[in-house]
């Protein structure tokens, strides 16, 4: 009896040792980070577009100061040149913004995934949340890859407006004036992309390095242009929940980062009200142009069997090009409504249909202003016909011939 009276005293120790030692390592929920939002600036090639992405950063430090403040975590990787990046927090204490250096980057990393990989990396480990997404500032040239281009539409540097210049008031007076004369033209951030392919990083290479990092993105924001298109969007589907971009050309100020900031930086952005905010501040803009689409990533995968089903039944016509909507500047176009495409192909009304209630899906909001600009061709395009997101299936330009059928969203498709 003693023996077993013995035994018993000591099993119970045990399971209130065991239990003291659970509630010392229990973790409230609450206590943890809920999101860490990145803010990637990699390196463009011109001074301009650097005033104007820091000006970006100064509209967030706004927006923060305003609400009084901070929730989550902030990070910026920003490129103060081509081979030299920083990697630091913006933090709000007491009315007061302040900017902790972490890391020094020093080369080009940046450009690939692995390097990529290890800048998650390390905003994983200076600011683990719960769930991560990344506000990306650069220029864009939507899915395209870098290697494909063997003519570039650089623009001339000697002809970008300063914001320091006389002529950049005048510019918001004049905003058409043809710049080819020395005058100002509204600035898009395609117009006056990097002059290096080099530094260019492809949509391929983004989706490696996230997923390298073990991360999926809560959304991603492209503050740049043509990032709206459904190959980026397959390609990303492992990589990231939303996608927030644009169709067609983002005017160089970018997104009104204090008007959409609040609508973002939360455990459960609310994408409507961001893709709201953005549509009534373009439309009010002395340049008024601009589309923004909130692009569900995890649901383009049933897209693409509808997609496949329809090439399968279906012959796209050379003839039917110059009818369909164009989103993009170029001579020969790359970026066609996707929407308004597959109205011209698919010539099955049950397919269609369901190609529709697919395409809903995927992309959840929308808006865009009655026409759009190009910094590229300096012209408008009136926009008559809009699903919110663009596809490069009909495309005749040399680069989407090169690259399309090496997109995850062409090999899913065709």
């Amino acid at each position: 009896m003693k023996s077993y009276l013995h035994v018993l005293f000591i099993l119970i120790v045990a399971i209130c040792g065991l239990t003291s030692c659970s509630d010392d390592e229990a973790v409230d929920i609450n206590d943890i980070n809920k999101q860490t939002i990145l803010v990637f600036m990699p390196w463009t090639g011109d001074d301009l577009s650097t005033r104007i992405f820091k000006q970006n950063l100064d509209s967030i430090e706004g927006a923060i100061t305003k609400a009084r403040r901070l929730n989550g975590r902030l990070l910026v990787f920003f490129s103060t040149s081509e081979n030299s990046s920083d990697l630091y927090e913006i933090t709000y204490q007491k009315g007061v913004i302040n900017h902790t250096p972490i890391k020094t980057y020093e080369g080009k990393d940046y450009t690939t995934a692995e390097g990529i990989t290890q800048i998650l990396n390390d905003m994983k480990q200076n600011a683990y949340a719960l769930n991560y997404a990344m506000m990306i500032g650069c220029h864009g040239c939507g899915w395209t890859y870098k290697d494909d281009w063997t003519n570039y539409p650089y623009q001339a540097k000697m002809n970008f407006l300063q914001p320091d210049d006389a002529t950049w008031s005048q510019a918001k007076r004049f905003p058409f004036t043809n710049y080819s004369n020395g005058m100002p033209t509204p600035l898009t951030r395609f117009f006056g992309n990097i002059n290096d392919m080099s530094n260019a990083i492809d949509v391929v290479d983004l989706a490696k390095g996230i997923q390298g990092a073990g991360i999926k993105m809560q959304f991603i924001l492209f503050d740049d242009c043509y990032m709206a298109n459904v190959e980026t969007a397959y390609e990303l589907r492992d990589a990231t929940n939303f996608l927030i971009g644009s169709t067609s050309e983002v005017m160089l100020i970018g997104v009104p980062y204090q008007t959409i900031w609040s609508t973002l930086a939360t455990p459960t952005p609310a994408y409507e009200n961001t893709i709201k905010a953005f549509n009534t501040y373009y439309k009010s803009y002395f340049m008024p142009y601009g589309a923004l689409s909130a692009i569900d990533c995890r649901k383009v995968e049933e897209l693409a069997k509808v997609m496949k089903e329809i090439n399968r039944q279906n012959v796209a016509d050379d003839t039917m090009i110059d009818s369909l909507q164009i989103l993009d500047g170029f001579e020969t176009p790359i970026f066609y409504d996707m929407g308004h495409y597959v109205n011209s192909l698919c010539a099955q009304p049950i397919l269609l249909s369901d190609f529709h209630a697919r395409l809903k899906e995927v992309v959840t909001t929308t808006a865009t202003t009655d026409s759009l600009f190009s910094g590229l061709n300096r012209r408008k395009t009136e926009v008559k016909t809009y699903s919110g997101i663009t596809i490069s299936d009909p495309s005749r330009n040399s680069v989407a011939l090169k690259g399309k059928k090496k997109t995850a969203w062409w090999k899913a498709t065709h």
